[in-house]
């Protein structure tokens, strides 16, 4: 690969769906404007021009579009990149051409993903995660190349850094497949459970209410809202079912879309590092290398929980934020009685099969005390409009005690000479594992409640692409104190 290479021609396809992905909102209006009024002829027509000026929006969309061609073609072809002195070199650029040189020893990982228009070439998108990248993209995208070069480089680059830590030559082993093993695969029946109870139908409604909100020129919803009224005379029995219907059809949403995001997700063992695969339409390729692994965190969600089912995810170093695999999910649903099973042998720093040291009994009321005085008050306000029908909503007082309580009995933590576990909840609850050396920091804070009943929080952060922190609230202070101690370096003599 030392000499200069191309993307894959289908980048300029590539490029004009992102342009025009980036410029839809003004080309719609634009269409609405000038194309599909009525009067729009009657705008446009000038004194002096023949009828052929009539045709000037579209000689305008075809104009606009050749340009996104032309640029997606200049673009591809000054974008080469070629292998050199153990770095990654990328020349690209529209009109100034710019170099990016990456050092074999900082990229962290190359991630690939196979779109639909990718797997009928045999080509893969790349990103390239390095550390101390910018957390807000990868360091590097190589949107279509040959999956048995990315292959290629993946290797290329392993090796050379295998050949950096060892002291005496090694013996040449390309072409050979390194050891892996697989970990996890989702069978037919988890992928179902875990998108049934992915929790994902609020987000669908929001993203449906958000895009409709770009729209509130066009769309009427004075009209759509005067007919509620009339539907709301009629009962809010109807209102209610129509509320359900709605909630189920973004339910059904929320299942086909997780079902297509974690489709055949695998996770195996590389060497020294984690390999995730997954995706129906999108096949997607993380790589996590297991020394960047800075906390295992285990989420029990409440459809899940009574089942005895957990999910497995990870902080790790070097993912950018915007990039959806940052998530650093490791096992989308499992038992949880089998976690300590399938990662004990990969994650061998990591203990998981331990007993937690719960908050105290005079910390009970602490949690659901504030949650169940908010939900009162909104009943309150809400008995006062809406009268007799609001009385339901007394069961939000209900729903906050129950919280509180689950949040006590989740609230716990666990300490080895190496090793703190925290245990909380929000809805969901959530069991982290760190290592002491990961540790960024670790802080002990104490209100005037807690102080009242000897109590105090504890907070800790890892680093990863966005920051992770972890805190569990109304401890007993000496365990806190016991904690802060242990993670506090030692002083010298």
């Amino acid at each position: 690969m030392s000499e200069p290479n191309r993307l894959h021609p289908i980048t300029i396809v590539f490029s004009v769906i992102k342009n025009i992905k980036e410029t839809i909102v003004p080309i719609f209006f634009y269409f609405i404007v000038f194309i599909v009024r009525e009067d729009a002829k009657d705008q446009i027509q000038f004194e002096g021009f023949g009828p052929w000026v009539n045709f000037v929006p579209y000689l305008i969309l075809i104009l606009i579009f050749f340009i996104m061609v032309l640029s997606g073609i200049i673009k591809w072809y000054r974008y080469t990149f070629r292998i050199e002195d153990k770095e990654l070199r990328i020349e690209y650029g529209l009109f100034v051409k710019k170099k990016r040189y990456i050092p074999f020893d900082r990229i962290q990982s190359l991630d690939f993903s196979e779109g639909i228009l990718h797997r009928p070439f045999g080509l893969v998108k790349v990103k390239v995660e390095t550390a101390g990248g910018d957390h807000q993209k990868s360091e590097a995208e190589m949107s279509a190349i040959k999956k048995e070069d990315a292959l290629a480089l993946r290797r290329l680059i392993t090796e050379s850094k295998n050949r950096e830590k060892e002291s005496e030559d090694i013996i040449e082993t390309v072409g050979v497949t390194p050891k892996q093993s697989i970990l996890y695969k989702i069978s037919p029946k988890q992928l179902l459970f875990f998108a049934s109870t992915s929790g994902r139908a609020g987000v669908v409604v929001l993203a449906v209410l958000g895009f409709g909100s770009q729209f509130d020129e066009l769309i009427p919803f004075d009209k759509i809202f005067k007919e509620m009224e009339h539907i709301a005379k009629v009962g809010y029995t109807l209102i209610a079912i129509l509320v359900a219907i709605g909630m189920f059809l973004a339910w059904l949403v929320s299942v086909f879309m997780a079902y297509l995001k974690y489709n055949d997700f695998t996770l195996e063992k590389v060497e020294g590092d984690l390999v995730i695969t997954r995706g129906l339409l999108e096949k997607r390729t993380t790589t996590i290398p297991i020394k960047k692994v800075q906390a295992v965190t285990i989420q029990e969600s409440l459809f899940r929980q009574p089942f005895g089912y957990a999910s497995v995810s990870v902080e790790y170093a070097g993912g950018s934020i915007l990039d959806e695999n940052t998530e650093g999910l490791l096992i989308p649903v499992v038992k949880k009685k089998k976690i300590g099973q399938i990662l004990e042998e990969t994650l061998s720093d990591y203990t998981f099969d331990i007993d937690f040291i719960g908050a105290p009994k005079r910390a009970m009321r602490r949690f659901f005390f504030i949650k169940m005085f908010v939900a009162a008050i909104l009943t309150i306000l809400l008995s006062i409009w809406l009268w007799p029908y609001s009385l339901i909503a007394i069961f939000l007082v209900i729903a906050a005690w129950i919280l509180g309580l689950l949040q006590y009995k989740s609230a716990g933590w666990n300490m080895t000479d190496t090793q703190l576990a925290l245990r909380y909840r929000g809805l969901d609850q959530q069991t982290t594992y760190m290592r002491k050396n990961r540790m960024q920091s670790l802080n002990m804070s104490v209100n005037w409640f807690q102080r009242r009943a000897d109590l105090a929080t504890v907070e800790t952060s890892v680093m990863s692409g966005g920051g992770a922190h972890f805190h569990v609230k109304h401890l007993n202070a000496e365990d806190v104190r016991m904690i802060y101690e242990w993670y506090r370096p030692a002083k010298k003599e």
